[in-house]
């Protein structure tokens, strides 16, 4: 009788500890970008620009690789199209946290990219 009432203490230990609301899950966010103003102008970028916009895909990527991002990608539109914008689905386990990452962006650091935040949720993903 004590086996089984160690054990059935055991299991709702673990049972409690798997649902412990301390460790707060991570939400998705959708990050919106739109070029600034001077960016619109194709003739207005220069090299380090673009090289700039580089190290933000590559930041992007490597947040692909460890999980954060889920996807990103921007809408096939002119550069002076003002619906023209970049989205980025990503998880942070907070607004500050998901605010930090679109700011920490090599482009919105550089103000070439304008960065906004939005909470969101994944309805459906990898339809087969």
């Amino acid at each position: 009788m004590r086996n089984l009432i160690f054990i059935t203490t055991l299991f709702i230990s673990f049972q409690s500890l798997a649902q412990d609301s301390t460790k707060t899950k991570p939400k998705e966010w959708l990050g919106v970008l739109t070029l600034a103003e001077k960016f619109k102008t194709e003739s207005n970028w220069t090299q380090q620009d673009q090289a700039v916009v580089g190290e933000h895909f590559q930041r992007l990527m490597k947040m692909k690789t460890t999980g954060i991002v889920v996807l990103a990608g921007r809408m096939e539109l002119p550069l002076s199209d003002p619906d023209m914008k970049g989205l980025v689905i990503f998880y942070a386990k907070d607004e500050k946290e998901a605010l930090q990452f679109m700011m920490d962006d090599p482009a919105v650091k550089n103000k070439i990219m304008l960065a906004k935040v939005y909470p969101y949720g994944i309805a459906v993903n990898k339809c087969d």
